[in-house]
């Protein structure tokens, strides 16, 4: 736990993309700011380890629909180098031989997501 709270200082707000500015006008910011963090390793961790494993069902599509509510309640609060991680890890799960569908949508709308901050 003290652990985190280091990382929390050592990753100022200046090193995220474009956080949820609205987020900063809640009464309880700070703990919003660590919650953010510990949710999104939690994310990366997991959709890590399925591809890892090519276990893509039921685990892929459930941290896939996380990362995407991630992004809408806390917006891109994540650096730039985890952005093109991100989006390196959905074109490798697009390169998976006999991807099914509902996978591979499910890859091009994240890709969707992200990309569009990339191209604004």
């Amino acid at each position: 736990m003290n652990n985190n709270k280091q990382n929390t200082e050592k990753i100022g707000k200046d090193h995220f993309q474009k956080p949820n500015v609205y987020n900063q006008f809640l009464p309880f910011y700070e703990t919003i700011k660590q919650q953010s963090l510990e949710a999104f390793q939690e994310i990366c961790e997991n959709l890590s380890r399925i591809i890892q494993l090519r276990e893509l069902r039921p685990g892929f599509p459930l941290w896939s629909s996380k990362l995407q509510q991630f992004i809408s309640l806390y917006g891109f609060c994540f650096t730039k180098i985890d952005h093109i991680k991100l989006i390196h890890l959905y074109l490798s799960v697009l390169s998976i031989p006999d991807l099914n569908y509902s996978n591979a949508k499910t890859c091009f709308d994240i890709l969707d997501e992200l990309l569009k901050f990339v191209f604004k």
